[in-house]
């Protein structure tokens, strides 16, 4: 405490030493106006943090010396933090009721009864600021159950609870649509809870609204009150606006759509600043990292896991995590993409847990681990089903000359375009050498893969995926940037990946 603080806090156990002496709160008008502004100015040089908040409020009803005065000051301190009007500070007040009246630790003074302590304290001691989103499993206007946690997936979700005849929900529900839809805002959906038990009115309204303006809302509804979310979201009027981010917690409540909006915008530059910080750490990380010892990189990676995995909040994980995986698996440097199979395999695929999005450690990781081992040299050639310029159906890979080698293209492409005509150049004394050109247009069909074929004077296969299939060559080869190329013997293994016409000659001759 600063010296300011220090002196305020003694001005004010002296005052209420002889506060105290008078036993006698409601006839003394003058000092508990004296005492109410040593509170006031104590408690302005405190952080405004519940946590900070309530270690001063212990100490300011400690210095009380009596039950009497104690009891003022806990209640003033109660009313001061429930109607303080900034989010957050809600939570002292529901501190202060459970350690002293609750507790009967203390008798609530003048004006201040039990019952309307303890209403105060179930409607609100289950939604407070980080805390995790009670759960509500409620029910669509065509019958399907839905659960407020399941319906976490984006980065951040709107809980708003509203009736469509209350007057200020008809303001802000314009408002809330247009935050809604706002670009910046990218990845933030609502869960709409329709407080009257008449759905018949919930679909009406729906009906009344554009239908691209609500693509990212889940409407729902309780007309049994069976969930109790009055109660657990202090729903005793509405509109009530609450943010809940992906992790479940609570992040705001009690808002409007000007304060959501302006928490949103608060948050979303934290999180790009965070974001943008780890990922300077990250690479700054791999910088160090000898990529041709796997032994060393096992090391480094261990060390860097170790640190961050032992925090109770896992965000710095996985913000550093993701980022090394995924600069190392859309590296074009081997060794990287090899390192980026132990970075998935030791340090995210075991750890579902750490998690918020589980499909990412689950599904994805494990999709691009098993991509990359079967596109390293030594690996037999995956093989796809794809089709001809006459739109024959053609296993890619299936037929192996003594060599073949298979480019990934896009007919747009201009480095692409170069490729093929060095190709063009080299084509008979490859042909001599017994390679096999084909080319897969990653994006084309088969009508525009041969309009490009014979434009461009391309004397080998130009393979196109199925209709409707672009994704599968995603899937199964590391196709993110073109021209992708692979050698195969005759036994169809790679023997070279993204070789040079240097590296060809030499493996050919």
């Amino acid at each position: 405490m600063n010296i300011k603080a220090t002196l305020l806090f003694l001005l004010l156990t002296i005052s209420l030493g002889l506060f105290s002496q008078t036993r006698q709160i409601s006839g003394a008008d003058s000092l508990r106006q004296k005492v109410d502004s040593h509170i006031s100015s104590f408690l302005s040089t405190i952080p405004i943090h519940p946590d900070s908040l309530s270690a001063a409020s212990d100490r300011l009803i400690a210095a009380g010396e009596s039950n009497n005065l104690s009891s003022y000051i806990a209640g003033r301190l109660f009313m001061i933090f429930k109607d303080s009007g900034i989010m957050g500070l809600e939570s002292v007040s529901v501190y202060i009721a459970q350690k002293y009246f609750l507790s009967d630790t203390l008798t609530p003074p003048d004006g201040l009864n039990k019952s309307e302590i303890l209403l105060f304290v179930e409607f609100n001691k289950h939604s407070l600021i980080g805390m995790d989103a009670p759960d509500l499993v409620m029910t669509t206007p065509s019958g399907i159950h839905k659960s407020l946690k399941e319906s976490l997936g984006s980065k951040y979700t709107v809980l708003l609870f509203f009736d469509d005849q209350c007057t200020i929900c008809k303001t802000e529900l314009p408002e809330l649509l247009k935050i809604s839809k706002f670009a910046d805002y990218e990845g933030l959906s609502v869960f709409a809870v329709f407080t009257h038990p008449d759905t018949s009115r919930l679909r009406n309204f729906i009906a009344g609204l554009p239908v691209n303006d609500i693509i990212n809302w889940t409407f729902v509804s309780d007309p049994a009150y069976s969930t109790d979310f009055p109660r657990l979201y202090n729903v005793v009027k509405t509109p009530q606006i609450f943010l809940i981010d992906n992790s479940g917690k609570i992040r705001g409540r009690n808002l409007s759509s000007s304060s959501l909006d302006e928490l949103l915008s608060k948050l979303y530059e934290n999180d790009k600043e965070f974001s943008e910080q780890a990922s300077r750490f990250a690479a700054a990380y791999i910088e160090a990292i000898d990529f041709e010892d796997s032994v060393s990189v096992k090391t480094s990676i261990s060390s860097l896991f170790s640190n961050l995995s032992s925090a109770s909040d896992k965000e710095l994980y996985r913000s550093v995590f993701s980022y090394i995986y995924e600069e190392l698996l859309y590296s074009q440097n081997e060794k990287k993409k090899e390192a980026s199979v132990i970075v998935a395999e030791d340090f995210i695929i075991p750890y579902p847990d750490f998690w918020i999005n589980k499909e990412y450690p689950a599904i994805w990781v494990p999709s691009m681990v098993k991509r990359t081992k079967m596109n390293q040299v030594g690996s037999l050639f995956p093989e796809l089903k794809m089709l001809n310029t006459s739109g024959k159906r053609i296993t890619l890979g299936k037929k192996c000359s003594k060599f073949t080698l298979i480019y990934f293209t896009d007919q747009h492409c201009a480095t692409c375009k170069t490729y093929a005509e060095i190709l063009k150049r080299e084509y008979k004394n490859l042909r001599k050498k017994g390679v096999k050109i084909i080319a897969v247009n990653t994006m084309g069909t088969p009508a525009s893969s041969d309009k490009y074929r014979i434009a461009e004077k391309i004397k080998w296969q130009i393979l196109s995926p199925l209709e409707n299939d672009n994704g599968s060559i995603f899937q199964l080869y590391e196709t993110e940037s073109v021209p992708y190329t692979l050698l195969l013997d005759r036994k169809g293994r790679i023997v070279a990946k993204n070789f040079d016409f240097a590296t060809l000659k030499n493996i050919i001759k």
